[in-house]
């Protein structure tokens, strides 16, 4: 698993490349942020492995609802945008 710098966190490329790598990783199969978790052949199981990177990496939840009905992209947007809202309300 790819390590983060803690300056990494508010840095929207290496969220979401490092989503994006845990994702291929849990998955087993080469991913992009455009791809659909779902579509490449992600289930519950899986997604909670990715949610269990995700938490170790940046303290927050992955929205598996939006990794299951949008890219693994959109999932990393959103895993940002709750650091960021984190930041500001801590």
């Amino acid at each position: 698993m790819g390590q983060l710098r803690s300056a990494d966190i508010h840095d929207p490329a290496a969220v979401e490349s490092s989503v994006v790598e845990w994702a291929a990783e849990v998955l087993e199969e080469p991913a992009t942020a455009e791809d659909n978790f779902l579509d490449l052949g992600g289930h519950s199981l899986l997604a909670i492995e990715l949610n269990h990177r995700v938490n170790a990496a940046f303290g927050v939840e992955l929205d598996l609802q939006i990794l299951f009905e949008k890219s693994i992209g959109e999932a990393a947007a959103d895993v940002l945008a709750t650091i960021n809202s984190q930041t500001k309300n801590g």
